[in-house]
């Protein structure tokens, strides 16, 4: 399958859109963990929930990058075909 059926599919627009979402839920929830971190008074808890948010927030900026990096992909060798 070459670059413009898989463009044309909606199998893939779905899978690019559900990864985009999900990504978005994470990095959302990483970045409420994260302001929830720096009301807490013990300084492990505060490490533990620092750090793990930070993960979450790379995860769900990784997940949004990914799709964003694909449709441009097409879109470039649409325009250049």
């Amino acid at each position: 399958m070459d670059s413009k059926q898989l463009a044309v599919s909606w199998l893939w627009w779905l899978k690019l859109l559900v990864i985009g979402g999900v990504s978005l839920l994470l990095l959302l929830l990483g970045i409420n963990t994260l302001l929830g971190a720096y009301l807490l008074k013990n300084p492990l808890e505060f490490i533990m929930l620092f750090f793990s948010a930070s993960f979450m927030i790379l995860l769900g900026l990784t997940g949004l990058i990914y799709p964003a990096c694909r449709i441009h992909a097409v879109l470039k060798d649409d325009d250049n075909a």
